[in-house]
């Protein structure tokens, strides 16, 4: 009993001892999390999972502030005025971070100089599917009725300078067929013309494919995660079907400002840490239908050097020129 105690009391100490650290990263006021799309939207929603998982584990106080507006724009202008002091922190994908400054011309900042990444919050992959037009149930076949019908074959993604555009030239590179772009302005409209017949392929993220699954009028083909969607266990990855250059994994992230003191660099990450890894987080981010990563890389920054270099070889691929 005595021994049990202890190991009781340790773990509380320990727990204190978190907390305080946390503590003295925020300083006396709440935490901003800076996000730079509308409430309700995917990014928000993890980061206010986020702050109340924060809430219950650490005890700490975090505030979500949506800055939306210019493709995220205004939340990375908000952060690089913040001051390093651990009390700012942006949540973002770690594809506006990378790809940003490589499709708009209005995105002046450098990831790696500007930034320091403190964790990965949730992850996800994209996915190919095909609808009404070809009917195709494998990339095999999709790929047959391409060269059949050249003139006809396109797909469709959210818009000009997403991922999924530079995914989907790389995709039309890799087949050897034609493969127009169709961009849309977001994602609903562009899956109810693919379902309707009026552009053969989609290209979007997993979470998107999922409720359509199983239904007929969008067939998956493939998605770009490492891993099979347990959601979506009989569609394969692009490693799976021979094409392991589209494996590609998108995650949302908490960047703080450079320049942060180390330790409060390590506090951060240590509390980012426990917080995803939480029973209350995970459950979270399964029911949204995203993946909580297995730990968090040794070095992120390198992760994200590696991340650009693809995204900038894509980009490139594409002929895409930045925009305003």
């Amino acid at each position: 009993m005595k021994h049990a105690h202890f190991i009781r009391a340790a773990a509380l100490t320990t727990l204190a001892g978190l907390a305080s650290a946390f503590a003295i990263a925020q300083g006396t006021q709440p935490v901003r999390l800076i996000v730079g799309f509308p409430a309700g939207g995917s990014v928000d929603t993890i980061a206010r999972a986020f702050a109340e998982q924060a809430r219950v584990q650490l005890g700490t106080t975090m505030v979500v502030e949506n800055r939306a507006g210019a493709s995220g724009k205004i939340a990375i202008d908000a952060m690089m005025s913040a001051p390093a002091d651990a009390a700012t922190v942006l949540i973002a994908p770690a594809s506006v971070i990378e790809l940003g400054p490589m499709v708009l011309n209005t995105m002046k900042f450098d990831a790696i100089k500007d930034f320091a990444p403190i964790g990965r919050l949730a992850e996800y992959g994209f996915g190919v599917a095909a609808g009404a037009a070809s009917g195709a149930k494998d990339i095999d076949a999709y790929k047959a009725w391409a060269r059949a019908n050249p003139s006809l074959s396109s797909f469709a993604t959210p818009g000009l300078g997403t991922p999924q555009q530079f995914l989907g030239v790389q995709l039309q590179k890799t087949l050897g067929v034609e493969l127009v772009h169709v961009p849309y302005k977001g994602g609903a409209n562009s899956v109810t013309d693919v379902m309707g017949g009026q552009v053969p392929l989609l290209v979007t993220t997993e979470q998107v494919l999922v409720p359509y699954h199983g239904q007929g009028k969008l067939n998956t083909l493939f998605i770009t995660s490492k891993r099979r969607n347990a959601l979506m266990p009989d569609v394969p990855t692009a490693k799976e079907i021979g094409m392991p250059q589209l494996e590609s994994v998108d995650w949302f992230g908490a960047f703080v400002k450079a320049g942060t003191p180390a330790d409060k660099l390590s506090t951060w990450r240590a509390n980012v840490q426990r917080v995803v890894a939480s029973q209350g987080y995970k459950d979270e981010m399964k029911k949204l239908g995203y993946d909580v990563p297995n730990g968090q890389p040794a070095d992120l920054a390198a992760l994200m050097t590696a991340e650009r270099n693809a995204w900038a070889e894509r980009v490139k691929l594409s002929g895409f020129k930045p925009t305003e």
